[in-house]
C-alpha cells in the first residue's frame, strides 16, 4: 500500500512538472511567426526551383515542336515528290505503251509484207554497192532506233520506280519519326503539367502559412494597438504604445498588419496632441472656453483651386488654414480649432462631407495619406455672425 502511494505521488509530481514545463515553454506569437517564416521561405525556394524546371521544360517543348514542324514539312515535301514522280511514271508507262504499239505495228507490217523478200528486192534492184549498203543501213537503223527508244523508256521507268521506292521508304521513316517526336512532346507536356500542379499546391500552402503569420502578427501588436486606439489612455501610455508599434513595424511581414500599426500610431499621436492642447480663448460665453466642442471623423484633401466660399484653400500650420464641413453642422465662415491640425476657417464643402465629418486641407497627396482617417476634437471658436 505504501509503495502504491509512492508510485501515485511520483506520477502526480511528474505530471505536474510536465504541465509546468509546457506552460513555461508555450510558443509566443513571435515564435509562431518565426517558425512559419521558415516554412514560407522553404516553400518559396521550392517554388523557385520548380519554376526553373518548368522554364527548362518550356524550352524543351519549343525545341520538340520545332522538330515536329520540320518533320511535318519534310513529310509534305516527300509526298509532293512522290506525287510528281508517280505522274512522271504514268507518263513513261504511256510512252512505253505507245512505243511498243509502234514497234509491234512495224514488226507486223514487216511480217505481212515479207520483209525478207523486200530486202532481197532491195539488194537485187540496187544499182551499185553503195546504194545496196545505204538501203541495208537504213533498214537496220530503223530497227535499231525502235529498240533504243524502247530501251531508253524502260530505263527511265526503272529509275522512276527506284526513286518512288526510295521516297516511300524515306516517307515511312519520317512518319515513324513523327510518331516518336509526338510521344516525346506529350511526355514533356505531361511533366510540365505535373510541375505546374505542384507549384499551385505549394502556393496554396504558402497562403495558408502566411495567414498564420498575419494572424500572429495581429496578436503580437494587439496590446499596444489597443492602447493606441484607446480614448482613455494617458499621454505616456500612448507614447509607449507608439514606440512599441514603431519597433514592431520593421519586423512585420503583412501589409494589413503594418497598416494597422501605422493607423494606430497616427491615432495615438492625434490623441496626444488633443491631450496636450491648451484651452483656446474664444468669443464664447466664457473666456478660455470654446463655443462648442465636437468629436468628429476627419479626412484630408489637397489641390483644389477654390473653395465653396470662392477663396483659395490654404494650409498654414502657424496661422489659419482651410477645412471643409457640412454647413448643417458647422456654418461656413466659422473659425475652428482641430486637434492635431490647428486653427482653421470652415470655408469649403464636399459631396462626401455630410454630418459629423470634417475634411482638413493639406499641401500634398503624401500629407493626406499620412493624415489618413482619424477621430479629432473640433472646437468652434467663432461663428460668422
Amino acid at each position: 500500500m505504501f509503495k502504491k502511494f509512492i508510485t501515485v505521488s511520483l506520477a502526480t509530481a511528474l505530471l505536474t512538472s510536465s504541465l509546468s514545463f509546457i506552460s513555461v515553454y508555450a510558443a509566443t506569437p513571435q515564435d509562431t511567426i518565426n517558425e512559419n517564416l521558415q516554412k514560407y521561405q522553404t516553400l518559396d525556394n521550392q517554388i523557385l526551383e520548380l519554376n526553373s524546371k518548368i522554364q527548362a521544360l518550356d524550352v524543351e517543348i519549343d525545341q520538340t515542336t520545332i522538330k515536329l514542324n520540320e518533320n511535318n514539312t519534310a513529310i509534305a515535301d516527300i509526298e509532293d515528290q512522290i506525287k510528281t514522280n508517280e505522274a512522271k511514271l504514268e507518263q513513261t508507262k504511256e510512252d512505253i505503251e505507245n512505243s511498243q504499239v509502234v514497234l509491234d505495228n512495224r514488226v507486223r507490217t514487216m511480217y505481212k509484207t515479207n520483209m525478207t523478200s523486200n530486202i532481197l528486192v532491195s539488194i537485187i534492184t540496187s544499182k551499185s554497192v553503195s546504194e545496196l549498203f545505204s538501203k541495208v543501213q537504213a533498214i537496220s537503223k530503223i530497227i535499231s532506233t525502235d529498240k533504243e527508244v524502247l530501251a531508253t523508256i524502260n530505263e527511265k521507268k526503272s529509275e522512276l520506280d527506284s526513286t518512288i521506292e526510295s521516297l516511300n521508304n524515306k516517307n515511312s521513316e519520317l512518319v515513324v519519326l513523327k510518331k516518336t517526336i509526338e510521344e516525346d512532346l506529350k511526355t514533356v507536356e505531361s511533366k510540365k503539367a505535373e510541375q505546374e500542379q505542384y507549384v499551385e499546391q505549394l502556393n496554396s500552402e504558402k497562403e495558408s502559412v502566411f495567414s498564420v503569420i498575419e494572424e500572429n502578427e495581429k496578436l503580437l501588436i494587439s496590446k499596444p494597438l489597443s492602447i493606441a486606439n484607446s480614448s482613455s489612455a494617458s499621454a505616456s501610455e500612448l507614447q509607449n504604445a507608439i514606440d512599441t508599434l514603431n519597433s514592431y513595424i520593421p519586423l512585420l511581414n503583412s501589409s494589413t498588419t503594418i497598416n494597422m500599426a501605422k493607423n494606430g500610431i497616427s491615432n495615438a499621436k492625434a490623441r496626444i496632441d488633443e491631450l496636450n492642447t491648451p484651452t483656446v480663448p474664444t468669443t464664447g460665453t466664457e473666456v478660455g472656453t470654446a463655443i462648442k466642442t465636437l468629436t468628429m471623423e476627419s479626412t484630408a484633401y489637397y489641390g483644389h483651386a477654390t473653395t465653396a466660399s470662392g477663396l483659395k484653400p490654404v494650409r498654414n500650420p502657424d496661422g489659419i488654414s482651410t477645412v471643409a464641413v457640412d454647413p448643417n453642422v458647422i456654418p461656413l465662415g466659422s473659425k475652428v480649432y482641430v486637434s492635431g491640425y490647428g486653427v482653421a476657417i470652415a470655408a469649403d464643402t464636399g459631396g462626401a462631407i455630410k454630418g459629423n465629418i470634417i475634411d482638413v486641407y493639406l499641401n500634398s497627396y503624401e500629407e493626406c495619406m499620412s493624415w489618413g482617417r482619424r477621430q479629432v476634437t473640433v472646437q468652434i471658436l467663432e461663428y460668422p455672425w
